[in-house]
């Protein structure tokens, strides 16, 4: 486990909870998305990984949005196909990075609050 990420469980399944909240530092943030991103490269070749992101209080600007990108990318290379992503807390200018992330990510919601996110993610999971 990591200081910004941890996996919890829902409704019985296993979701990888990204708690970026409060975030300010480019280089803070970076680094959360590289401790998430090993996490997710650890998991077996196939398996479909449910995530959810807090990213209320954040400043999420251009590097920090391509770096979760490659992320996925990265992953999607090693074999990790996409699963439900759900993100919370979201400002105005984050929502509209969010939009352009839905057109190549469609699996991809924004919700209000942590439990209808991990809801939301449960009911997308087979």
């Amino acid at each position: 486990m990591s200081e910004h990420w941890q996996w919890i469980e829902h409704r019985g399944k296993r979701i990888l909870f990204a708690n970026f909240a409060g975030i300010k530092e480019e280089g803070i943030y970076m680094q959360a998305i590289a401790d998430l991103e090993r996490e997710i490269l650890r998991q077996p070749k196939g398996q479909v990984i449910p995530l959810l992101l807090d990213v209320t209080d954040t400043r999420l600007n251009k590097t920090v949005s391509n770096r979760g990108k490659q992320m996925m990318e990265t992953a999607k290379a090693k074999g990790v196909p996409d699963g439900p992503a759900a993100l919370i807390g979201l400002s105005g200018l984050q929502k509209a990075i969010v939009l352009a992330i839905q057109l190549i990510r469609p699996d991809t919601r924004m919700l209000e609050n942590l439990e209808d996110a991990k809801d939301w993610i449960v009911s997308r999971l087979k």
